[in-house]
């Protein structure tokens, strides 16, 4: 039962995402399209409610994807991380955390994936992509599909931690 872990604060409070290897494909493509509440211009808490929570729900009832919000960061929050963490893969984690996990799960054997870095590795991978289909090399273009594919995973699974920390805090209720 390997994990993939997406971890988020906002505000002080904090979300665990976990997902098993297996089910992350799944769950990617039912959260396809998704938007940080952030990106919504207008009416977050309705974006949170009306939009996020019913896939939420959906998706915990179709999937094994389970959810830990946390409404301060304290012995607790660390000690379900570190339970957690003995089972996982890989540990995707807020740029505000990133620095207190590595302190703390450094010496483990799992990968530990910083959120700001996601970004970034995208846009670069969309462009030897599109160099690639330029040049017309098919294996190549396969190789850095699939390097995409598992860059925008971890990108949906720390969004989904990131607006469920956001609709517990505001008082949305899960």
């Amino acid at each position: 039962m390997p994990l993939v872990i997406a971890i988020d604060e906002s505000s002080r409070a904090a979300a665990i995402v976990i997902v098993e290897y297996n089910d992350l494909p799944k769950i990617a493509r039912e959260f396809r399209g998704i938007r940080h509440f952030r990106e919504v211009k207008r009416n977050r808490n309705r974006y949170l409610k009306d939009e996020f929570k019913p896939r939420l729900e959906k998706a915990v009832r179709k999937y094994r994807l389970e959810l830990r919000y946390y409404s301060k960061i304290d012995h607790y929050f660390w000690e379900d991380v570190e339970y957690y963490a003995r089972f996982g893969l890989e540990i995707v984690v807020d740029d505000k955390l990133w620095r207190a996990v590595v302190d703390r799960f450094g010496d483990m054997q799992i990968s530990i994936a910083k959120e700001g870095d996601i970004a970034p590795a995208i846009e670069e991978l969309k462009q030897k992509l599109w160099r690639a289909g330029k040049e017309k090399d098919v294996s190549i273009q396969k190789q850095i599909e699939k390097k995409l594919e598992y860059y925008l995973q971890r990108k949906i699974l720390i969004t989904i931690a990131d607006n469920y920390v956001n609709l517990r805090r505001r008082g949305l209720k899960h």
